[in-house]
């Protein structure tokens, strides 16, 4: 459920849309600096994005089907509405106080959508065994659909709002097959039919119901928990791809969504059949625009290509930058004090520099630490080998590296060439193969 918190002052925001015209007006409180209203306009993907001038943004739009949009302000979260055409909505929202209220002809339909306390299950929920978990999943749903039918609302927006529900009450479903066994510390876990079978009636591959966002995440994620088996994860995606989703709409979707995430964060050597798979199935101009440019950036962080430099004080306040490790091969671990998955890497750092203690091979940690004492305080610890420097945030190399979530580890030889942009973590048992492979040469 993929909410952003919200930051910052409290604000009032209003929509109004003219009986006639399409028009929307937002008033915005204490307005963040070149902050703008953002409505993505579900059913069919476009979004709007609206100036905010003295606290004002006005949108003229007509010619449109009855949706559900999801507004953003900011850093905001998504406010989730409906809209219909020629009917007029004013929303007031207090964002500190998570507080909204609503008038005019869609009050009612929207005052429903943010006030309603809806119910979901979380994380833990994973630990229940199949059939608890399905039983619990069901009521969520009918706890959801409990609220809906007290509101009593129109005939049309209830049969639409019934069918969002269902997505949005078994968000949690598909994660069951990678939560349970984490929960449970299982080595292995496969599910039984009873979970399964739940899962492919739920799982409808139906383009039409893309204009619900909960949708979205809801078939993404049961496309890839039923399509990753442990073995060659693009391989396995697209083999699960092509034989079952048909519907050209959802595969354009998880196409574009999955290839994206996995070249923005991974690049793109090894890559080549996804990235022609994406090509095959997706046609969107602006989709295929914001996927070619990711693209570009990654071109210059392929294997062989000459790293981005740095130039970081260590504990003491002496410089190093890369050009001075030259002559070994460079293993960086770039990570935060801050950052839970990056101290759970730590031990295993200091078991491979450790192994590799002699070797033809540097290792470094570059923190990205906005807060330097907290760094300073954890290396002066002592428990930390390697060469530990300070990089900061919004520094060169993380941006050249499209580093966008830490920890990131990068390989680099003994020229300063990139290896691998996205290094194996010191976790992975494949980081110690490639290290032997590498010290061989």
């Amino acid at each position: 459920m993929n909410k952003k918190r919200i930051f910052g002052a409290a604000l009032s925001l209003c929509a109004a849309m003219s009986m006639n015209a399409g028009i929307y007006t937002f008033k915005i409180a204490n307005p963040t600096e070149g902050a703008k209203i953002e409505i993505n306009w579900c059913a069919t993907g476009e979004t709007t994005k609206v100036d905010v001038q003295n606290g004002v943004a006005t949108l003229n739009k007509s010619g449109f089907a009855s949706q559900y949009v999801r507004v953003y302000y900011g850093r905001a979260y998504a406010l989730n509405l409906y809209l219909e055409a020629d009917k007029d909505l004013t929303v007031n929202c207090d964002a500190e106080a998570r507080k909204f209220s609503c008038t005019g002809a869609l009050a009612d339909i929207n005052n429903y959508m943010l006030q309603s306390p809806f119910a979901s299950l979380d994380f833990n929920a994973a630990a229940k065994e199949e059939a608890d978990f399905i039983k619990s999943s069901d009521s969520v749903y009918n706890a959801n659909l409990a609220l809906l039918k007290k509101a009593n609302l129109p005939a049309g927006f209830a049969k639409k709002e019934q069918q969002r529900l269902l997505f949005k009450s078994y968000a949690m479903f598909p994660m069951y097959m990678s939560y349970h066994p984490y929960l449970k510390k299982m080595d292995s876990y496969t599910p039984t039919a009873l979970y399964t079978d739940k899962l492919k009636q739920l799982a409808i591959i139906d383009g039409n119901c893309l204009e619900f966002a909960e949708y979205g995440d809801f078939i993404m994620n049961a496309i890839l928990c039923q399509a990753f088996q442990g073995g060659d994860r693009s391989k396995e995606f697209m083999t699960f791809m092509d034989a079952n989703v048909k519907d050209a709409k959802v595969k354009s979707y998880i196409a574009n969504a999955y290839i994206y995430g996995a070249v923005s964060n991974g690049g793109l050597d090894g890559n080549d059949e996804l990235v022609a798979y994406f090509h095959k199935n997706v046609s969107d101009q602006k989709l295929v625009e914001k996927f070619n440019a990711i693209c570009k950036q990654w071109e210059g962080l392929k294997a062989g290509c000459p790293s981005p430099s740095f130039n970081a004080p260590d504990i003491n306040g002496k410089m190093v930058s890369l050009e001075s490790l030259k002559g070994k091969y460079v293993y960086i671990d770039v990570w935060a004090t801050w950052c839970g998955p990056c101290r759970g890497e730590l031990p295993y750092m200091t078991k491979l520099e450790e192994q590799y203690a002699g070797k033809d091979i540097h290792f470094v940690s570059l923190s990205c630490d906005s807060n330097k004492s907290a760094w300073e305080k954890r290396v002066q610890k002592g428990d930390m080998k390697g060469i530990q420097l300070h990089l900061g945030t919004n520094s060169d190399f993380m941006q050249k590296y499209i580093i966008n979530g830490i920890p990131r580890f990068i390989l680099l030889d003994r020229e300063g060439k990139i290896v691998k942009a996205d290094a194996p973590r010191p976790s992975d048992p494949q980081t110690t193969k490639l290290f032997d492979e590498l010290l061989k040469k």
